[in-house]
């Protein structure tokens, strides 16, 4: 199945199933989280669940360092569909055997810290030591399966193919949360659950690496340019891995700055809405990882649909977006009292209201971000990390020092608009034609603060909770409609209800 197939189907819906079915494949694993933590607690125990985290947060760390071979693995296997296809099977090859070799690699550094890591840096329970120390042993073994399925993903991603992606990605994801459910009847030990989760990532990788290479031919290790191919992976990637290294490091410093200038309460009354809000960030996230490939494939061959599908990405993506962080901002104060109770009300609403803004602000930024890479620029953004981090660090103290956990969530947006204008002013700059683009985004940020600045009116005049929660709701269905109406075009509402239409056929007929 080929990318440049799939792109030209674009009429027929295909990137907005896509997008649905990508944005799904995070939502989904998200609700069984929900439900399952508070039986795994019960069944593991504080402590046991405590390793347990730790397992998930290293599962997915190495699977966000893969020297980004993953997406680069997506934009190269796309441009080179996009050409023939006649170099795709040792672009395949390197990309995976790289990626396996860097499993191999991490999964040895892993196995000879574990004694250290349980004995020494965690505050491991001696009565728990034995158990951790084989489930980190077990974790090892799998990283290579972990980082080998990032670079299969990649190849399906490049082709379109996000419905296969995603029929695995999710019961691979699920199995995490609901796994130690199976294996509590039977055992609590860590090192039990540890090896389930292992084993899905077994079935996984053999399921992307079997459809990742379908219809591709067997060459020699002789006969293919290893060399030549590992360093253009590499070379696109090490930006990519700068990025990835600096934005945890963006994402979690603010908290440990509150904790150091104010209180542990602070870091609760910012984290918390925080953690509910950047939540909206797999509406984007699902959406630009649908049109990374397509983006790439049109910066080969037409610079003015690589235009017209990043206008078309932010239409859509304020009308997803706008909506929900309407309603966020508007209802901010009672979602708070009814959810965490008055404290966190009168301590978090302004929080959540200028995080909410922010998560608009770079969800839209995400596309002039993915635009960027998909020209073969991914220097660009990895550079303006290096630039903003130690600028955001101090403007964090200052802010925090100056007026408190509002001022950490003021530093937060104003990098992320910064960050917006920049990746927007580059895009510009390396494309063709993408100044209108600029225009159109100007004219619905314009539209929408007007919009805002109304609905705010009535905002101030409303106390009751229960009438601001309407209100809220009501605004949100307005500005859903108003942005339906006039910023999507006949053909793109066309296309969204022939979606409905689809999905509602199918949901019947089972």
């Amino acid at each position: 199945m080929k990318l440049s197939s799939s792109s030209s189907t674009e009429g027929k819906g295909i990137l907005a199933r896509n997008t649905l079915v990508n944005v799904m494949g995070r939502g989904i694993p998200l609700l069984f989280a929900v439900i399952a933590i508070p039986f795994v607690i019960d069944g593991l125990g504080t402590e046991r669940f405590g390793v347990l985290t730790i397992v998930w947060i290293v599962i997915g760390y190495f699977g966000l360092f893969d020297m980004g071979l993953g997406r680069a693995t997506t934009k190269f296997v796309a441009d080179e569909e996009a050409r023939g296809g006649e170099q795709l099977s040792p672009i395949i090859i390197t990309s995976i055997l790289l990626l396996i070799a860097f499993g191999v690699v991490g999964g040895m550094l892993i196995t000879i810290a574990t004694p250290y890591l349980v004995e020494d840096l965690l505050n491991i329970p001696q009565g728990l030591t034995g158990e951790t120390q084989k489930a980190f042993y077990i974790l090892s073994a799998s990283i290579p399966l972990v980082l080998g399925s990032v670079g299969a993903r990649g190849v399906l991603e490049a082709q379109q193919r996000f419905t296969l992606v995603n029929a695995v990605k999710i019961p691979a994801s699920t199995i995490n949360y609901v796994g130690p459910l199976l294996v509590l009847p039977f055992s609590n030990q860590l090192h039990h659950v540890v090896l389930l989760l292992a084993l899905g990532r077994a079935v996984s990788f053999v399921i992307y690496l079997y459809y990742s290479w379908q219809g591709q031919e067997y060459i020699s290790p002789s006969e293919y340019p290893f060399v030549r191919w590992a360093k253009e992976l590499l070379s696109f990637g090490a930006w990519l891995t700068i990025s990835n290294f600096i934005s945890p490091i963006m994402v979690y410093m603010d908290r440990f700055i509150l904790g150091a200038i104010l209180t542990m309460s602070a870091v609760a009354y910012y984290t918390t809405p925080y953690e509910m809000v950047t939540r909206l960030g797999i509406i984007s996230s699902g959406f630009m990882g649908v049109m990374f490939p397509a983006f790439s494939v049109y910066s080969l061959k037409d610079d003015e649909k690589l235009v017209a599908l990043h206008q078309k990405s932010i239409r859509y993506l304020f009308l997803a977006m706008v909506p929900i962080v309407t309603f966020l901002i508007l209802t901010a104060e009672p979602l708070l009292y009814y959810w965490l109770g008055s404290e966190f009300a009168e301590n978090s609403t302004l929080v959540l209201q200028i995080l909410a803004a922010g998560v608009l602000i770079n969800s839209i930024a995400m596309v002039p971000s993915t635009a960027i890479q998909a020209v073969g620029r991914p220097d660009i953004r990895a550079k303006l990390h290096m630039v903003e981090l130690p600028i955001y660090l101090a403007l964090i103290w200052f802010l925090a020092r100056s007026i408190g956990v509002v001022g950490v969530a003021v530093a937060w947006v104003l990098r992320v608009a910064i960050d917006g204008a920049m990746l927007l002013y580059f895009c510009n700059r390396l494309i063709p034609f993408m100044r209108h683009s600029r225009k159109v985004l100007f004219r619905q940020l314009l539209g929408y603060v007007i919009l805002f600045g109304l609905l705010l009116t009535g905002y101030y005049f409303i106390v009751d909770r229960i009438f601001l929660l309407a209100f809220g709701g009501m605004s949100a269905v307005l500005s859903f409609f108003l942005l339906w109406s006039y910023t999507l075009r006949e053909e793109e509402r066309n296309r969204i209800m022939n979606l409905y239409h689809e999905l509602k056929e199918h949901v019947l007929s089972r």
